[in-house]
């Protein structure tokens, strides 16, 4: 995937189809009382830093890593969303019965997680794939380091 402009529109693309398929899913589902989450001014802040601080990872050359970004911006963007709608409170209208009760989550939050796997694996095989470039010198020295506080 070419140059950074290039993943940072990809993965602003991404995040807004995604968000969006989120916005449309709270809309069509009724969501009970009980699945109604409110969240706090911090939680909108942090949301906001969290849209910011992927921005960054576009410069990675890496495809899997602006797409892990994108599931996890848009994840995060429909949260923020549905929230600032409606006095920062996120419907939850998908319902999974655990046998104790059950949990409420709508599609941003798989969105959520599934964009946390794919940056996982992406940056970790990004690392592993460049490994070479790593100084050996200041890897041995953080074990080092590490070994000797720990």
């Amino acid at each position: 995937m070419g140059e950074p402009k290039h993943r940072l529109v990809v993965l602003w693309a991404l995040a807004l189809t995604l968000a969006c398929f989120d916005l449309w899913l709270n809309v069509v589902l009724p969501t009970p009382d009980w699945a109604q989450h409110h969240r706090s001014a911090l939680w909108a802040v942090g949301s906001l830093l969290l849209l910011g601080a992927v921005v960054p990872l576009t410069r990675l050359p890496s495809a899997s890593v602006t797409i892990g970004a994108g599931f996890f911006s848009g994840g995060v963007l429909g949260n923020l969303i549905s929230g600032a709608s409606d006095h920062l409170t996120v419907p939850n209208p998908l319902l999974l019965d655990t046998g104790n009760g059950g949990i409420a989550f709508n599609l941003a939050d798989t969105f959520i997680v599934a964009g946390n796997v794919i940056l996982m694996v992406a940056l970790c095989s990004l690392v592993f794939r460049n490994r070479e470039q790593l100084s050996h010198r200041r890897l041995l020295a953080a074990v080092t380091r590490r070994r000797r506080s720990g």
